[in-house]
């Protein structure tokens, strides 16, 4: 079957994984020698220009310290000693779209050439130039990461590399940054941070589990020595409006104490019916240097996304009844419109870094966040039918007949403890400098399902016995007509009691790794993790008394080894290979039984071409890749009559193959762009949710000369088609259906912006994401239904920077 016959699907040529291999590393050679010659410079000249840099911050330093020493001379000889703080405007530095370096991988400070995996940085410009402000936008902009929506109310699945991402970080801490419905990931605000990297591949070096998809790490906004401030104001349609502000403001003299603080908020309309989205976030940092070695930093945040009309599951059934399709608009939202979800977190962080000179650092880090969510969902689609019928119902009458609200009622809590502890610094060997990094760092996670019932009595709607726990399914609460149906519906009648499930989860571990010159040109990295994680679950009564705990899963010293290697074999170009095992707990995806599935366990294996040009300010990596693993979870398609939750089985034998091609950072002056191809093939699973093919591009120019003031620029995301189950399956009559795999088209969306620079502090910028409003889905085959994507959407937005 196929789903969206009028989407204009991306066709390739067929070819074999020999055939595009030799393509895409033919293609890359040949790109690096047609490079202008400064991109390709003699290694001599590169380390003049270094050395002139020096030269250059060393007498910038002298001048620095020059006239901090005659301000404070200054200062001394006034009567009144009162600090002034030094405020100076600024014009925007030019921003970049690529990193100098990153230690997301290793826990080692290292460029992107000289790192031997698939590192992306998402940059604070390109948020900036595409108007990103929420996790969703940042992996749908990523090369590489795909993504499904299980609903509209923020449950996304993100995916890598054929699997699904569920390692992510904050500053180096693990966080639950999942969108079940007692995740938090949906109300994650990325005005908060600098920048986003993520990690293709296995990485449990630094957490303790390695998923072969991928790892999110983002990184805080910080505070900085000299005053700064900026702002925006946006306004869009779907009756978007948007503001921002963040001020980064030295509590002394000198700038040993400052400070940051952001405010960001976010309220709009969206292309379906009854559905509002509010974001709100917030952070206060601050930062001291105790000594001319010692820095302390340590802060608040708080983020929070509230979204009215959401659906519990898919909200645009695709079959009628009679088995035809139903041709249903983008704008439909069968929800009840007392339907919500919320979802929000608290955190509180704390860094001390210690400089022993000669290089070496010790970083001791603390965070703790607390997390809530609340469910209140009511929506008209297939489900399971009464108890005492069996079967499905729920399937919509072209008449307007045959609708049921389904509505649950969940709320969780959840408080986790983080702490990191480590030291890095150089080695002087053999004649040649190494790095090496020794650390210790884990969690402790503790997740609160309170319980609703009708046997509690906390659980109701207009009196009707709920199907079970608190979930009303395809029966009890029927809607007369769906097609005039408003969305009035009684409310639930819900309120707490002691009665609650807690799972706690701990991941701790110890990890070592280490960057060696063996020659010139030729670094060998190694590292290893010994960790232990344990996770158990226990319930409360009513009377707040505990049941006792049941254990899910206790590791112990379970070993992940890292080995990679890179060769310069030119002074722009390096060959790499790496390394590792898969290890990686499955504690929130239960069987039919509602049990968690074992472990993931395997192998993964990366080698590929990196360079570095145009003096550094382009990065380009071509990766290939290979995945083997088992006890790898695949969707049932059914859910839990209790829970609510998904169902799953384990899967052996699973494998992924492919290659990543990325190129990101300045072509030519004035031109960013951020570029990613993906192939990908996949063996073991019964379905295939991930395109073969991804092609993400980002880019922006600006204009030289009289036009030096115009930025313009846009994107494009394409891929090719995927295959869904579907459940129960497309009507047959008699209680039979038609179950075989949904084909979904691919699809190619098309995105504009333009920026103009009103004044050196003021910018003026419009932005088009899917110009040419190609219909599009984001899910097809859950009970039966699917998830659009976002039409054509446009804004406008004022930034000013101080």
């Amino acid at each position: 079957m196929i789903i969206c016959e009028g989407i204009v699907e991306v066709t390739l040529r067929s070819v074999t994984h020999y055939g595009v291999t030799a393509l895409l590393a033919s293609t890359f050679l040949v790109a690096t020698d047609s490079l202008p010659a400064y991109a390709t410079e003699p290694q001599n000249e590169t380390s003049a220009h270094k050395k002139a840099a020096a030269h250059q911050n060393t007498a910038k330093k002298r001048a620095e310290h020059a006239q901090s020493k005659d301000l404070n001379t200054f200062s001394k000889n006034k009567e009144n000693t009162t600090e002034n703080i030094i405020v100076r405007s600024h014009r925007w530095e030019k921003g970049s779209y690529t990193a100098p370096e990153t230690s997301a991988s290793t826990g080692l400070p290292l460029s992107l050439r000289e790192t031997p995996q698939t590192v992306t940085v998402v940059t604070r410009q390109i948020m900036d130039d595409q108007q990103i402000n929420s996790l969703d936008d940042i992996l749908n902009t990523t090369p590489g990461v795909t993504s499904y929506a299980n609903d509209n109310a923020g449950r996304t699945t993100y995916r890598a590399r054929g699997f699904n991402i569920t390692n992510y970080k904050i500053d180096g801490m693990q966080i639950d940054a999942s969108t079940s419905f007692g995740g938090v990931g949906s109300s994650m605000n990325m005005d908060l941070y600098d920048n986003a990297q993520i990690v293709r591949g296995a990485n449990g070096l630094l957490g303790g589990t390695g998923d072969p998809s991928a790892t999110i790490y983002l990184q805080r906004k910080a505070p900085q020595k000299e005053f700064s401030a900026n702002g925006l104001l946006r306004l869009g349609n779907w009756n978007e409006h948007r503001v921002m502000a963040d001020v980064n403001t030295p509590l002394n003299h000198s700038g040993t104490i400052r400070s940051r603080y952001v405010f960001t908020w976010d309220d709009t309309d969206t292309f379906r019916v009854r559905e509002h989205v509010n974001r709100v976030g917030a952070l206060a940092s601050f930062a001291a240097d105790l000594s001319s070695r010692d820095t302390v930093n340590f802060g608040f945040q708080y983020e929070r996304t509230r979204n009215d009309g959401a659906s519990w599951g898919t909200n645009v059934p695709i079959w009628y009844a009679d088995g035809t399709r139903t041709h249903l608009p983008r704008g439909t939202n069968p929800v009840a419109d007392w339907s919500q979800a919320t979802r929000g977190q608290y955190t509180a962080f704390i860094n001390y870094d210690h400089d022993f000179s000669a290089g070496w650092h010790l970083k001791v880090g603390y965070m703790r966040t607390q997390g809530s969510s609340y469910n209140d969902l009511g929506v008209a689609k297939i489900n399971n039918a009464a108890k005492n019928v069996g079967g499905y119902a729920g399937f919509w009458n072209q008449d307007g007949t045959g609708a049921y609200l389904n509505a649950l009622h969940a709320e969780y809590a959840d408080a986790r403890d983080n702490a990191d502890v480590h030291i890095s610094g150089p080695l002087h060997a053999f004649g040649r400098e190494h790095q090496l990094v020794f650390g210790f760092n884990g969690y402790n996670d503790v997740l609160t399902q309170y319980t609703f019932s009708k046997a509690l009595g906390n659980c109701d709607i207009a009196g009707v016995t709920p199907y079970n726990a608190c979930q009303y399914r395809a029966a009890g609460l029927p809607i007369d007509n769906w097609q005039t149906w408003d969305g009035s519906y009684p409310h639930f009648a819900t309120h707490r009691t002691h009665a609650r499930e807690v799972d706690v989860t701990r991941n701790y571990g110890a990890y070592a790794s280490g960057r060696f010159i063996l020659v010139k040109g030729l670094s060998l990295i190694l590292g290893g993790r010994i960790s232990t994680y344990e996770a158990y679950s226990g319930t409360y009564d009513t009377q707040n008394r505990y049941s006792g705990a049941t254990g899910t899963g206790r590791q112990n010293a379970v070993l992940t080894p890292y080995a990679g290697m890179v060769y310069d074999f030119t002074s722009t170009m390096s060959v790499y290979g790496s390394y590792t095992n898969i290890y990686t707990p499955q504690s929130s995806l239960r069987d039919a039984d509602n049990r968690p599935l074992d472990p993931v366990m395997g192998k993964s294996y990366e080698t590929g071409l990196k360079g570095t040009f145009f003096r550094q300010r382009l990065n380009a990596s071509l990766a290939f890749y290979l995945n083997r693993q088992s006890n790898v979870a695949e969707a049932t398609g059914e859910t839990n009559p209790t829970t609510g939750e998904s169902i799953y089985r384990s899967i052996n034998g699973v494998k992924t193959e492919g290659i990543d091609l990325d190129a990101s950072g300045e072509l030519l002056p004035g031109w960013n762009v951020f570029f990613g191809y993906s192939y990908l093939h996949e063996k073991g699973l019964s379905y295939r949710q991930d395109p073969h093919h991804l092609v993400r591009l980002t880019t922006s120019y600006t204009f030289p000369g009289m036009l030096r003031h115009l930025t313009v620029g846009g994107g494009i995301s394409g891929q090719t088609n995927t295959e869904w189950t579907s459940s129960p399956g497309r009507p047959l009559g008699n209680g039979k259906y038609d179950t075989s795999n949904l084909r979904v088209g691919g699809y190619t969306l098309i995105n504009l912006m333009a920026r103009y620079r009103a004044t050196k502090w003021l910018d003026i910028a419009g932005n088009i994401t899917n110009l040419t409003n190609k219909t599009y889905v984001r899910q097809a085959g859950f009970y039966d239904g699917m998830i659009f994507g976002e039409p054509r959407t446009f804004n406008f937005t004022i930034r000013g920077h101080y």
